[in-house]
């Protein structure tokens, strides 16, 4: 039995059958994420963005198509913005956690390489993995500490496992929390 702790949460996880099961106390409930896929953890973020973020925060509009980056969120006032997501999901089957269009190529990588001062500001990173419920909101600087190799080449770029140990992730409260600072503050 595994007993972890968190400024609001109580939480005991048991394996029952080799599946990891999580308890929560009744200061909170905490669901298991169950996340099979990178583009279900993105599904993840945005329906969090639509019930946690738009709901408080009417000056907001969160993009359906994507292009360049995973999610984009519209900043409406008088001094218009835009803040940009990309969503990373770590599979134990894949063995790496891999980011552009392979060969050096792709936004990610020109963005991580180049650091212009916009995607420095307006850019953040959020990583989940399926041996955690945790969610790890990164800027470039955190980010780029954890590449493959140490930098951005011609090949195809990953992003070390080991960024799910050093770093501390967060739960779905606290990960609104951070984002609804960040849009807050640009």
């Amino acid at each position: 039995m595994i007993f972890s702790f968190s400024a609001s949460t109580f939480v005991v996880k048991i394996a029952i059958f080799g599946k990891l099961e999580t308890i929560s106390s009744n200061f909170k409930e905490t669901t298991v994420l169950n996340i099979n896929s990178e583009t279900e953890f993105e599904n993840l973020i945005r329906q969090i963005i639509h019930q946690d973020i738009l709901t408080k925060r009417s000056d907001l509009i969160l993009l359906t198509n994507k292009k360049a980056v995973d999610i984009v969120i519209c900043k409406n006032q008088p001094k218009p913005t835009l803040f940009f997501l990309e969503i990373k999901y770590h599979k134990n089957n894949h063995g790496r956690l891999g980011f552009g269009q392979g060969k050096g190529g792709g936004f990610q990588p020109e963005i991580l390489t180049k650091r212009p001062d916009f995607f420095e500001n307006n850019l953040r990173w959020i990583l989940g993995s399926e041996d955690s419920d945790f969610f790890y909101l990164l800027d470039n600087n955190v980010l780029a500490k954890y590449l493959q190799g140490g930098n951005v080449g011609e090949k195809f770029n990953g992003i070390q496992k080991k960024l799910f140990k050093d770093e501390t992730g967060i739960c779905r409260e606290d990960l609104t929390n951070q984002l609804l600072t960040w849009v807050s503050s640009n």
